[in-house]
């Protein structure tokens, strides 16, 4: 078994090659780590499916094909290497280095595209990356890097630019994290937390509690349909999908009706309970044998008896209280969904605002209504990095074909989440830049800066 110092030797040896690589090598051979996960979408799909037990094979093969295209096309025309910026105005022409060897820890509810994505970004940067992968999800992480290695090796991947931890355990990956340069860490609050105590740079990412607030203004229906689309999505698994739906009395019952019409379960008081008692443990964290699975298991282990012929898709949880003894108020990492009903649309922010609170501080939060500055007036509100305005959150936040965020599977959540950054990582996050300096032709003049106006 290959020990995590020889893995760092050949990643050193590998960026000895890559250093001296040209734009163009590098385009073209993070195109072809795009295009092999696209085209083995589906099997690298039922793959992780069969492997993990989480999440579902469909949304899975839709989640590879997207963000294999996404995030290609991002980076297809952006500069890496050597100049990639002058200003004459200000006498500064940037520079762009690799940082070192990458260290890329992966989290068994993304097995495919984290990996690809991370790879992109560091061989897009002229980086070596060592890929680190979940336990629960090492041969479907395994898989990937092997296929992106061997289509990326014929157009001029190095060898050992892109490697991957054969039997990945705890110990293994925190002796990575110790000995690489920089640390690409999506996954849990502890494999973060040790990234950041690693004495590597790192780029983490914080936990999810997205609020979905719906105001009075919104189109109800489809405000409805995207919260459904965005939370059933791989079973619930994605980080940034709604975990409450907050919303004001003068609109509830509309909401009530269409979540209904839509395939919403609204559970009783009594089902409520069951389904408390079967998703979470004593200290309120989702058990796992119901994260990232579907409706009818969980109604199952719950002993809910749902109606056949009624195509529900998600439980909506009528909800009161935020916080500890309100496990409903947190993530839940499946198609559940809890739902408030406030007074009016400032009672509405106090309530997001509690449930950001609640383990989700930084991520992302989300709106629905038909006025800019309504959006705006939920954006000062919110302590997140990412508002998502009219659309499904899980489908947008890390980027999508309807916004100009940054597409990236690892979103920084920045001080508020304990992140050095409220980016969507990506490639640039991954380059020392070199500034150099020329004389001005004209002095600034800072005398009349302290003069009364």
């Amino acid at each position: 078994m290959t020990t995590i110092d020889e893995l760092i030797e050949r990643a050193k040896k590998a960026q000895a090659v890559l250093e001296k690589f040209s734009q163009e090598q590098v385009d073209a051979i993070i195109k072809e780590l795009a295009r092999v996960v696209h085209d083995n979408a589906q099997e690298l799909a039922e793959l992780a499916v069969q492997e993990t037990q989480m999440g579902n094979v469909e949304d899975k093969t839709l989640k590879n094909l997207n963000k294999s295209e996404l995030i290609c096309a991002d980076l297809e025309n952006e500069k890496t290497v050597g100049v990639i910026k002058r200003d004459k105005e200000r006498g500064i022409i940037e520079i762009a280095e690799p940082v070192g060897v990458v260290a890329a820890i992966i989290p068994c509810t993304n097995p495919t595209v984290t990996p690809m994505s991370n790879a992109m970004f560091a061989i897009k940067t002229r980086n070596p990356v060592i890929i680190a992968p979940h336990p629960r999800a090492k041969n479907i992480t395994t898989k990937t890097v092997e296929l992106m290695v061997a289509v990326a090796q014929k157009v001029g991947l190095p060898e050992f630019a892109i490697q991957v931890i054969e039997n990945p355990s705890k110990e293994g990956t925190q002796e990575l994290m110790h000995k690489v340069s920089v640390i690409l860490a999506t996954g849990g609050p502890g494999m973060v937390k040790a990234a950041y105590s690693s004495g590597s740079p790192s780029f983490g990412v914080g936990a999810g509690n997205v609020p979905a607030v719906i105001h009075s203004s919104a189109d109800i229906p489809q405000a409805v349909s995207d919260i459904i689309k965005s939370k059933i999505f791989d079973n619930g698994l994605i980080c940034s999908s709604e975990q409450a739906v907050i919303v004001p009395l003068d609109i509830s019952d509309k909401v009530w009706d269409e979540f209904k019409r839509q395939g919403g379960y609204i559970v009783s008081i009594p089902e409520k309970k069951r389904l408390r008692y079967a998703m979470f443990t004593d200290d309120e964290h989702v058990v796992p044998n119901v994260i990232g699975q579907s409706v009818d298991v969980i109604a199952t282990v719950a002993g809910i008896e749902l109606p056949p012929e009624a195509g529900i898709k998600l439980f909506v949880v009528p909800s009161e209280g935020v916080g500890d003894g309100c496990p409903f108020s947190s993530e839940k990492m499946s198609p559940v969904l809890a739902l408030f009903i406030t007074k009016d649309f400032n009672e509405s922010l106090k309530v997001a605002k509690k449930v950001l609170a609640y383990r989700g501080m930084g991520h992302t939060a989300s709106i629905h209504c038909e006025d800019e500055d309504v959006a705006l007036q939920y954006a000062m509100e919110m302590k997140t990095s990412r508002i998502i305005v009219n659309q499904p959150s899980a489908l947008s936040s890390g980027g999508s074909r309807q916004n100009s965020l940054t597409p990236s599977t690892t979103l920084g959540c920045g001080t508020w989440g304990g992140n050095i950054t409220s980016d969507n990582i990506s490639a640039k996050h991954l380059l020392n830049i070199k500034r150099l300096a020329f004389k001005l032709d004209k002095q600034k003049d800072t005398s009349k800066v302290f003069e009364t106006v």
